[in-house]
């Protein structure tokens, strides 16, 4: 995977009914003609209508309806989409609240029916809609203290359609550019003042400003004319969670604005380690002591009804029962608390992953200028005998970001972070609580995607020493032989064991009692593997390891790796392992092996191979192709080498 790249904020959407295979359904209902009689017919007959309690009525309908997989082909078909955003600007007040509800609960079904929302033109009426907001004092919320604090119907409208727009920015840059076209971001800064909008509005305006300035040269001009209110966010007074998570996104808005992060960067890592401090596993022990041990209620079939009406009841009243039968149980709002919880530390590693990133790539830069080339395109000599050094044991970073990272003990912090929770705590969670299992996994992908880059990023020293780098190293390997339910969370965590190995190579005594049964589990995780990043983390690892463990481990793991080169299909991992396995032989030429395992032959073999393959799938593997073709370069060499050391070596002389 080579150098962590900068991450992006929020890219996890939750996806509450399990969809997986949303384009198939867009184009099912694209393709498939117009069906008679379907509920979703009955839904445009009503949006169409004339009637205002038809278009509600159907708008309610439409907002259950993305809760069940084969509703969504229905929708293309029936271009129900484009149909409801007209009423975003409709010009009953109600109306517009039910669509933009409805709108908000189908944006968050995939990334591929947000890009479907933003063709269908969702993004006019509904930045029309926004701009009717006015900043200036002209328009506060107003909050029922019986209601739970809820807002009036015109604000709730706002707070839906500002998370409709959170979730198309995160989806599409064609969202970003229309934001940044409608002159909006000025009038969203003012609305994150939450004593006057509230902390539901602040945190929805937040989550959509950590996504729209995120590498958005346009909103940095404007957001740098606010760094005072933005600061004032990272000392606001923590009361609960909510407010935890309001704070961390404050942080994170700020580390995107180059200009506002140089200015503020002391204050943002102080609130990155506040943020990481708080007990999640207490919090998530707490909400699984009250949440039942089974599944979620199955979704009922789309059926248009009409609301139902008592006897003797005003309109007025009607409303009011509605109201107070949506208001969230006590359960469902500590359900929400535990989720902003952990939503708030993953924003904090990945603010932190953020800022060693961009230090990292100005120093790359800097040292690119200097040296007009790249190490990742370098082509080794094997003639020279020279030395393949491990990574560089130096600190990356600026002296700032580094005294704070090991004076608020970040490190250790993230790393509770990445710890699985108790069987039992995850258990009940996968049965009665999916979306904040998500959550949790997410928090974990990041405290190791954040681990893994300050890997690339600081000495062995500042990372607690090469005993504490190798326990990590134990720590991963036994979670993921014991089961990694997730694959994202394996790759995280193959990612961060292969960078902590990195550290270990001038450590062999470490690895003294490894294995041949400990080895074999790696070769397992590579035989059943399908993901190719995964897959090439274990490869390098291999090539790591085949540096510090004695001949009769390193003979397993280049047979292995000759093995497996010669039945690999993607181009990308076959680069990897042979650029691992040649790694090996950088520090010692092992003449036995190279004769017992007929290398010359097989890594032959492999050279003409990789050429064809490298030929055929150049176009695919895009910034990846440099970086493969040295290797293929280097391979070449490597069958010289070869035939060169083995012309001297006389096998019956060997002891």
């Amino acid at each position: 995977m080579g150098k962590a790249k900068k991450l992006k904020l929020h890219r996890n959407q939750t996806n509450p009914t399990g969809l997986m295979e949303v384009n198939e359904l867009i184009e099912q209902g694209l393709a498939e003609s117009a069906k008679s009689g379907t509920p979703v017919e009955a839904i445009v007959e009503q949006l169409e209508s004339a009637v205002v309690e038809e278009k509600i009525c159907g708008l309610q309908s439409l907002a259950t309806i993305c809760q069940g997989e084969a509703n969504v082909a229905e929708l293309v078909r029936n271009n129900v989409i484009r149909i409801a955003a007209s009423l975003l600007v409709d010009p009953d007040q109600s109306v517009r609240h039910a669509t933009a509800g409805a709108l908000r609960n189908l944006s968050v079904i995939s990334v591929e029916l947000c890009e479907f929302m933003v063709d269908q033109d969702v993004l006019t009426p509904l930045l029309a809609l926004l701009i009717r907001f006015p900043s200036n004092g002209q328009w506060t919320p107003l909050f029922d203290k019986n209601m739970q604090d809820q807002m009036d119907e015109h604000s709730d409208t706002f707070l839906h359609a500002v998370n409709l727009l959170w979730n198309l920015c995160e989806s599409t840059s064609d969202a970003v550019n229309a934001f940044n076209q409608s002159q909006l971001l000025e009038n969203f800064v003012s609305f994150l003042d939450y004593n006057v909008y509230g902390l539901e509005i602040a945190i929805a305006v937040a989550q959509c400003l950590l996504v729209v300035s995120e590498d958005n040269a346009s909103s940095w001009r404007v957001l740098s004319n606010h760094g005072a209110e933005l600061a004032s966010l990272l000392t606001i007074q923590v009361e609960d969670n909510t407010t935890l998570m309001l704070r961390a996104l404050a942080a994170g808005i700020i580390g995107n604005v180059p200009v506002l992060l140089s200015s503020h960067t002391s204050k943002v890592l102080i609130c990155v380690s506040k943020t990481l401090e708080m007990n999640h596993r207490s919090a998530l022990g707490n909400l699984t002591s009250m949440l039942p041990l089974e599944q979620q209620k199955d979704v009922v079939d789309l059926e248009v009804t009409d609301d139902v009406v008592f006897d003797d009841e005003t309109e007025a009243q009607s409303h009011l029962r509605r109201r107070r039968a949506d208001l969230p149980t006590a359960g469902e709002l500590t359900v929400r608390d535990v989720g902003r919880l952990l939503q708030a530390q993953r924003i904090a590693a990945e603010i932190l992953t953020n800022i060693c990133s961009s230090e990292d790539d100005w120093q790359s830069d800097s040292n690119d200028n200097d040296n007009n080339g790249s190490d990742a395109e370098s082509v080794y000599d094997y003639d020279t005998n020279g030395l393949n050094e491990s990574v560089e044991n130096t600190d990356k970073i600026s002296v700032e970001v580094l005294e704070a990272i090991k004076s608020l003990a970040l490190v250790e912090k993230l790393w509770q972070k990445a710890q699985p929770v108790a069987e039992n705590v995850y258990q009940i969670l996968a049965e009665s609580e999916q979306s904040t299992l998500k959550k949790l996994d997410a928090l974990r992908i990041s405290a190791m995607l954040c681990l893994h880059n300050l890997c690339n990023n600081i000495s062995t020293d500042d990372l607690g020493g090469p005993t504490a780098v190798y326990n990590v190293w134990i720590d991963l390997g036994q979670q993921v032989f014991q089961g990694q339910r997730n694959e994202k969370l394996l790759e995280a965590s193959t990612s961060l064991m292969r960078a902590a190995l990195e550290h270990l190579r001038k450590s062999p005594e470490l690895f003294q009692q490894m294995t041949e049964n400990d080895l074999q589990l790696m070769l397992s995780g590579v035989t059943g593997c399908e993901d190719i990043e995964i897959r090439a983390n274990w490869l390098r690892m291999l090539g790591i390891l085949g540096c510090l463990l004695p001949e009769s481990h390193v003979k397993v793991i280049i047979d292995f790796v000759l093995n497996t080169c010669a039945n690999e299909a993607d181009v990308w991992v076959l680069s990897e392992a042979l650029d691992s396995m040649m790694d090996i032989f950088a520090d010692n030429d092992w003449h036995s092996i190279m004769h017992e395992l007929g290398m010359i032959t097989k890594c032959k073999q492999l050279d003409r191979i990789m050429r064809e393959k490298l030929k055929r799938d150049k176009r695919q593997l895009g910034d990846r192709f440099p970086a493969v073709s040295t290797v293929r370069t280097n391979l070449g060499r490597f069958c010289k080498y070869l035939e060169t050391e083995l012309k001297t070596f006389k096998p019956n002389m060997e002891s």
